[in-house]
């Protein structure tokens, strides 16, 4: 909320619609699923995930 502690007051430029929706189709190349890139860092590096935990007792 402004005017309390830790807020930061940002200003940025207006962008249309059609400019950011061009932006982000031109761009979504640039983008990789977490997971995917974390197997693949893993598999790199001769690691594998360990076993999930079960959630139940």
């Amino acid at each position: 909320m402004q005017g309390r502690p830790g807020f930061t007051p940002i200003r940025t430029p207006y962008v249309s619609d059609a400019d950011a929706a061009h932006i982000a189709e031109a761009t979504s190349h640039l983008t990789a699923d977490p997971d995917l890139c974390l197997d693949a860092l893993l598999r790199s590096t001769g690691r594998t995930t360990s076993p999930l935990l079960p959630l139940t007792k």
